[in-house]
């Protein structure tokens, strides 16, 4: 996987309106994968997205659940998952999570399972906290997406949106 873009987001508005600009590159069996600290801002950017996706204004952390699923159109989903509590790829398999792959998008955080998951041919989206040099109380998300060719393609449209 190669870096594709990099972003600095300043707002929680910022995030909101970045995960709906992502969002609008997801087709069916897209996989993405969300990673980054505990309270990042992770299922936040994922809610952005289903909620854009699937106009639900009630999306829930799939956190103890392990997986959220939303409708999109006739016989397609997305799939909000969390590995967070998974010990094995062997579970995710149980779970029967990339079955079915052509009918879902998969939205993932807590990637744990990078090997397993590259023959998904997954966007990497990571976050990590950045400071301010104005401020020591402002606290900046630095975004990362990585991926294939394909998703280097896809990604080409996001720059527009920075570009402002």
């Amino acid at each position: 996987m190669k870096l594709i873009l990099e972003t600095t987001i300043k707002s929680k508005s910022e995030m909101h309106n970045f995960g709906i600009q992502l969002a609008k590159l997801f087709s069916i069996s897209d996989v993405i994968t969300f990673d980054g600290d505990l309270g990042i801002g992770k299922t936040f950017l994922c809610k952005s997205i289903i909620n854009y996706l699937t106009k639900i204004n009630e999306v829930v952390s799939p956190t103890f659940n392990i997986i959220q699923t939303y409708p999109l159109q006739k016989y397609q989903e997305i799939w909000h998952c969390d590995f967070y509590r998974i010990n094995c790829f062997e579970e995710v398999e149980e779970i029967g999570v990339f079955e079915d792959i052509k009918k879902k998008i998969i939205i993932l955080e807590w990637p744990k399972f990078k090997y397993e998951l590259s023959q998904f041919n997954p966007l990497s989206v990571d976050i990590e906290i950045i400071n301010n040099n104005q401020s020591n109380l402002s606290e900046y998300r630095k975004i990362s997406l990585s991926g294939s060719k394909k998703w280097d393609n896809k990604i080409k449209n996001l720059h527009n949106f920075f570009a402002l």
